[in-house]
């Protein structure tokens, strides 16, 4: 029996009709990134397993979560498991960059991670940053730009969840907690959405805090909801520490700058959460859609002003954040907002009518390589089909012309022109049909 082959744990294939939704997605995302002025910039997909799993970066504790392997040469590699830390070292080997530098880039990375709804070992993430400013000014128009790219793409309820490293960090202090022991203490309260409170107290206390300080830090980190309020009982809280005044302040600036850009309705300030990822520094967010909150974020991202410096870069702040294309997609296909993209960019399927005659066949040809010509989508008959068949195939696909040239055509100089939605039919000259299928 011949064996059959499934994709890898974790990956898919996208047949046509998938990719054509997620091409939609990536060029609406890309659209708007390039109003912000961001530029595309792509990275490879694997990088040293060094520069992937430095101190500071992705850090040794992501080295399970990461495919790493060695080349033949005997060097240790690894896939990428997100855009931002290969973004760092471009920016570090390259000090010529103008400033601000802003890219973005929509690409595969891997992870891996246990499959489940919105999660696999293989996704698209597409991000956009902003190097070589420390202004929270490049927090907002980051968060604009996420924002706008949800609106384009029809999700019109969401709510961006916006905190600061600096600001948990006060929080710690505040608490009577080491700041040794802050990278496993963030990590203990990253998990408290997704695992609850209980498993977050046992990490906590595995870590060394004890329930008196955890008992003060559960109470701040439970703080969230409109920006003005949460900033007022937080600094009442934590304006004594010099970093969370610092943290709570850039938060005010992000809210404030945000109503310029019409977002800062969105915002909810949210001090339980975290973000994973050790290379944060300052300002972190996500994005939420409110009817689907239950499969997590859809965007997040912040401030990692150390990661240049890190890969052998001069300092260079940095901001940005990435949406996440997996959870995007499975939102808008389970909400209908995906019905109405085409399976084709085909526009015109061109046959023959009749039966075998090379005078046929060259003049489909020659048709079809004119539409072309204009920037029209054309197909023509590769199986030797009789025109019904072609029309079945043409109406699967959601071709929206078929031009059919038999004897009669070709005598007369004119073309028949099948309207395959409406199902009307039309004898026209080649400029007339040239005009009614052109995709102005």
């Amino acid at each position: 029996m011949t064996q059959k082959f499934q994709p890898p744990k974790g990956t898919r294939d996208f047949m046509p009709e998938d990719m054509a939704r997620r091409e939609y997605i990536f060029n609406t995302i890309k659209a708007v990134f390039e109003k912000f002025g961001f530029r595309p910039l792509e990275t490879p997909a694997f990088e040293s397993w060094e520069l992937l799993g430095a101190k500071g970066g992705g850090g040794e504790a992501i080295r399970d979560e990461v495919y790493v392997f060695r080349d033949k040469g005997g060097r240790e590699m690894g896939l990428r498991f997100d855009l931002t830390v290969p973004t760092a070292r471009v920016v570090a080997s390259n000090p010529q960059l103008a400033w601000p530098f802003k890219r973005y880039q929509i690409g595969r990375v891997w992870r891996y991670d246990n499959p489940q709804a919105g999660r696999w070992r293989e996704f698209w993430q597409a991000d956009a940053d902003v190097f070589g400013s420390g202004s929270m000014a490049a927090e907002a128009e980051c968060i604009a730009a996420f924002a706008a790219c949800l609106k384009e793409l029809g999700f019109s309820d969401f709510e961006v969840r916006l905190n600061n490293r600096k600001v948990l960090s006060g929080m710690t202090e505040v608490s009577g907690i080491s700041a040794a022991k802050s990278p496993a203490v963030f990590r203990a309260l990253d998990k408290l959405e997704k695992q609850g409170e209980a498993v977050v107290r046992k990490e906590l206390k595995e870590a060394g805090v004890t329930a008196k300080q955890a008992d003060k830090l559960m109470t701040m980190i439970k703080l969230n909801g409109r920006p003005k309020e949460v900033l007022e009982k937080a600094t009442k809280l934590l304006g004594g520490n010099a970093a969370a005044r610092q943290g709570l302040k850039e938060l005010e600036e992000i809210c404030e700058l945000s109503k310029s850009y019409g977002t800062a309705e969105s915002i909810v300030i949210n001090l339980g959460m975290v973000r994973g990822l050790d290379y944060y520094t300052g300002p972190i967010y996500e994005i939420v859609a409110k009817s689907k909150s239950s499969v997590g974020s859809i965007a997040g991202g912040g401030r990692y002003d150390r990661l240049v410096e890190l890969y052998g870069g001069k300092p260079t702040p940095a901001t940005g954040g990435s949406l996440g294309i997996e959870r995007i997609y499975e939102i808008m296909l389970a909400e209908g907002m995906l019905k109405d993209i085409p399976p084709t960019k085909t526009r015109v399927f061109v046959a023959a009518a009749g039966e075998s005659d090379p005078r046929l066949a060259k003049a489909v040809l020659e048709t079809a390589q004119k539409l072309r010509k204009e920037g029209i989508p054309a197909e023509t008959d590769l199986m030797g089909r009789k025109l019904k068949q072609n029309l079945d195939y043409a109406n699967r696909l959601g071709i929206t012309y078929v031009i059919v040239i038999g004897g009669k055509e070709l005598a007369s100089g004119r073309l028949t022109l099948k309207d395959m939605r409406s199902g009307e039919q039309k004898s026209m000259g080649i400029p007339q049909v040239m005009k009614a299928v052109s995709l102005q």
